[in-house]
């Protein structure tokens, strides 16, 4: 399972990936180093507040969407979670998930 550094750098990256950003480019939109940039992407440096702040402005989005990075996790994780979760649903929620799910597989 990945750490919370780690989840906030795939999330960082994968914004940055989906707006057509380099990671230089990024760094310069928000006034950091490409290095910092680059550690805090791989989940190697904990992004403080404010860069977090100046990142979020540069991708244009609310901080709390860099934060909600919950499905950056791996598969089996993700996997679990929602194995977990499953049981909470109503039987109607389960069975819209099932034809979420077999929709999504193609089936």
């Amino acid at each position: 399972m990945l750490d919370n550094a780690q989840l906030v750098g795939k999330r960082i990256r994968s914004l940055r990936e989906s707006r057509k950003l380099s990671l230089l480019k990024l760094a310069e939109l928000a006034g950091i180093s490409t290095k910092h940039l680059g550690k805090v992407e791989r989940g190697q440096s904990k992004i403080s507040l404010e860069c977090l702040e100046k990142v979020a402005g540069a991708l244009s989005v609310p901080v709390k969407d860099i934060l909600d990075a919950d499905h950056e996790q791996g598969r089996a994780a993700l996997t679990a979670e929602i194995t977990s979760l499953l049981p909470e649903l109503s039987d109607k929620d389960t069975q819209i998930v099932y034809r979420l799910v077999k929709m999504l597989a193609g089936r």
